[in-house]
C-alpha cells in the first residue's frame, strides 16, 4: 500500500499531511491524516522521508481525521515509507 500525501493549504508546494488509511475508502468524508514537518526532532514513533530538498517528518501519534474536501492532493509515499508510517501507527493502537 502507498501512503497518499496532501497539502491542507491551496497553492502549496510541499504536503504536510500524510493519510493513514488506504484510498479505496473514498466513500468517507474524512481522511486519517498525520502531519508532516520539517525539523522535528525524530523518535521511535515517527519516521523521516525526503521530499525534495528538504526532510519531513512524519508524526503518527498526532492523527487526526480531516474532510476529504479540504485536502490538495500532493503525490505518494513510496512502498517502504508508507510501511514504516503504519508500523509506527499500529505500534500506537497496541498499547
Amino acid at each position: 500500500m502507498r501512503l497518499a500525501l496532501y497539502a491542507s493549504t491551496a497553492g502549496s508546494a510541499a504536503p504536510n499531511l500524510v493519510a493513514l488509511q488506504d484510498e479505496r475508502l473514498t466513500a468517507l468524508p474524512t481522511v486519517l491524516v498525520c502531519p508532516l514537518r520539517a525539523g522535528m526532532a525524530l523518535t521511535g514513533l515517527r519516521v523521516e522521508l525526503p521530499w525534495g530538498d528538504h526532510l519531513l517528518t512524519a508524526c503518527p501519534e498526532l492523527a487526526r481525521p480531516i474532510r476529504r474536501s479540504a485536502l490538495h492532493p500532493k503525490g505518494w509515499l513510496d512502498e517502504l515509507r508508507s510501511q514504516q508510517i503504519m508500523d509506527c501507527f499500529q505500534r500506537l493502537l497496541a498499547r
